[in-house]
This record gives C-alpha cells, sequence and structure tokens, in this order.
C-alpha cells in the first residue's frame, strides 16, 4: 500500500510539472486518501461492518471559479463479516461406494470474513465558495471494477451427518467417510468473485489555499454502492460432500448458498486531498 500510495504522489507530481505557470488556472491536479470506515453490506445475516482505506488521484476542470468536472482513479479496499448464529442444510448426494444418502450439517456460530479490493472511477461535480478559506460540495457516481477477493470462515461447531432412509438410520461418524463433530473450525481461505460496482457518491468539507496554486482538502465523504455486485453463477451448498475424497469436505461462501444475499459495497469517513492548480 505504501508503493501505491508512493506512485500517486510521483504521478500528482509530473501533472505539477506538466502544468506550466503560463497556462491559465482551469486546471486542478489533486491526490487523495480517505477512511476508515469501508466494508460489504449484505441481507440474511448479521453483517459486521469493517475498514477500508482507498487512495486516488482526480483531474478538474473549472468551468468558472466556483464550480469544476472532474475524474479520477481509486484503489478502495473493503472488509467484513457475516454471522450466522446456527444454519442447518441437508441434501441428497451418494457416498464412495455409490449408494444414495442424505447429507446434513448443522453449524453454530458462524463467522465468514469477506475481503476485497477494487479499482474505482469516480466522476463528480464540485462546487466551491470564494476565498482562501472555502466551503466546498462535490456529488457524482463511482464505477468500480474488482482487482480481488477473498473470504475465509471460523465455526463454533460443525457437525456433519448421513442419513440413510434405506436403513432409516443417520451415521454420526466416522470422520472418513466425512460424518464427524468438530470445534472450533477455520476453513481455508478462497476467492470471492464479484462483479462491477456502481456507486452514488458525495463529499464535502473544508479547501485552503496554500499560496497562488496550491490547496488542501480536509472532508467527510460517503460512497454507497446501488447494485448487488456478487457473482453468483450457480446455487452451491454451504459445504459440499465430495464422494471421491469424503474427507475433505468444501465450504463455501454464505453468499453462494444464499444465507448472505444482496452485497453492496459502502465506503464513508475523512478524505485529505492535496491539489495543484
Amino acid at each position: 500500500m505504501k508503493k501505491y500510495i508512493k506512485s500517486l504522489a510521483i504521478i500528482a507530481a509530473f501533472f505539477a510539472a506538466s502544468n506550466s505557470y503560463g497556462q491559465d488556472k482551469k486546471q486542478e491536479f489533486s491526490i487523495s486518501l480517505g477512511g476508515p470506515f469501508s466494508f460489504i453490506k449484505s441481507t440474511g445475516g448479521e453483517y459486521v461492518p469493517g475498514n477500508g482505506i482507498n487512495a486516488g488521484l482526480r483531474y478538474a476542470y473549472y468551468l468558472n471559479e466556483g464550480l469544476s468536472l472532474g475524474v479520477g482513479v481509486e484503489y478502495q479496499t473493503y472488509t467484513s463479516d457475516s454471522k450466522f448464529s446456527y444454519i442447518f442444510g441437508q441434501y441428497n448426494t451418494v457416498d464412495p461406494e455409490n449408494e444414495a444418502f442424505q447429507f446434513r450439517y448443522r453449524l453454530t456460530n458462524l463467522r465468514e470474513e469477506q475481503k476485497l479490493t477494487y479499482i474505482n472511477v469516480p466522476i463528480n461535480i464540485q462546487f466551491e465558495t470564494p476565498g482562501t478559506s472555502k466551503l466546498y460540495v462535490s456529488a457524482g457516481a463511482k464505477i468500480g471494477f474488482a482487482s480481488s477477493g477473498t473470504y475465509q470462515s471460523t465455526i463454533g461447531n460443525s457437525t456433519t451427518s448421513g442419513y440413510y432412509p434405506q436403513y432409516n438410520v443417520e451415521l454420526f461418524s466416522p470422520a472418513f467417510a466425512g460424518f464427524a463433530n468438530v470445534n472450533d473450525l477455520k476453513t481455508p481461505e478462497k476467492d470471492l468473485d464479484t462483479k462491477v460496482s456502481y456507486s452514488a457518491t458525495f463529499e464535502t468539507g473544508l479547501k485552503q489555499e496554500l499560496g497562488n496554486r496550491n490547496s488542501i482538502y480536509i472532508g467527510t465523504y460517503l460512497d454507497y454502492g446501488l447494485n448487488d455486485i456478487y457473482d453468483k453463477k450457480e446455487n452451491k451448498n454451504l459445504i459440499q460432500y465430495n464422494a471421491d475424497v469424503p474427507v475433505e469436505l468444501q465450504y463455501n461462501s454464505a453468499f453462494d448458498s444464499g444465507f448472505a444475499r444482496n452485497m453492496r459495497l459502502v465506503s464513508y469517513g475523512i478524505k485529505l486531498r492535496f491539489a495543484i492548480r
């Protein structure tokens, strides 16, 4: 992340050098850093907001002294947890002997952590008051492209069993057959696939001029996702039985199985910007 911010600073310096003093002051280049609240909002379970940061560049063209149009690029991180006190499920499958049975699972205190990074492209309009100390208001939209995403779960207790209706018996063991009672289970980290995000964005605060060409912005911001970004290609079971290797159960995301739904990106907090005009 430090390397990324350093790269942004170098790019901003390049822009400043290319914007000669002979030009009229209709263009502004700025570098920003914001946070700390940045998370994935969802329904179905209890979501726990996490933290994240954003760093970006913005180019603005002034239509007049108080009104400008801007476009930029931002790097944004999001973290969140989805919590469920109790989940159960069952479905029909076959065991290694190709015998039909009903796989059942019961989970208590499931907590799934999601981590996403996005590259956002904001487009906005900004109004600011006259003077060396200005109030400013900016509003617009952002389109975000997924850069990476992962999820990992911790489970207080996991109980898996197999019900064989032809014998009217439910097996809770052996573990090598995929049937076991396990406490304090932590699943492997897996990829989380998400789609393009569309967000509304708002920012307001103070702009302080520093000399003839430089300014610093201190403000609050809110980005709110307008669409469900989860890329659900198919319905999956929360725990997938594997007849080839029954002991290796596959733990899917709560969003795969529909226990969690409507994934939207939200970010708000304090934003600092250094601008050169």
